[in-house]
């Protein structure tokens, strides 16, 4: 079975905060394939895209308050 490197992963010493040594995360290569990521990734990308559009939308409406040009 082969896997594909998809991230790290670090907690912090509950004692002094340092962070521990950071862990690889791992996907089955055949996971992969299916598109067992693609939905995890599609609710990722709504959501930053979302959040994108709410802060875009609140930089317009600050520069037409204070008449400033875009």
């Amino acid at each position: 079975m082969e896997y594909i490197q998809v991230g790290v992963t670090a907690l912090r010493n509950p004692v002094t905060g340092e962070m521990l040594p950071a862990v690889p995360l791992y996907v089955r290569k055949d996971d992969a394939r299916k598109g067992g990521l693609k939905e995890t990734e599609e609710q990722a990308a709504d959501g930053w895209a979302r959040d994108l559009a709410r802060m875009m939308k609140e930089y317009v409406d600050g520069c037409r308050t204070a008449k400033v040009p875009i």
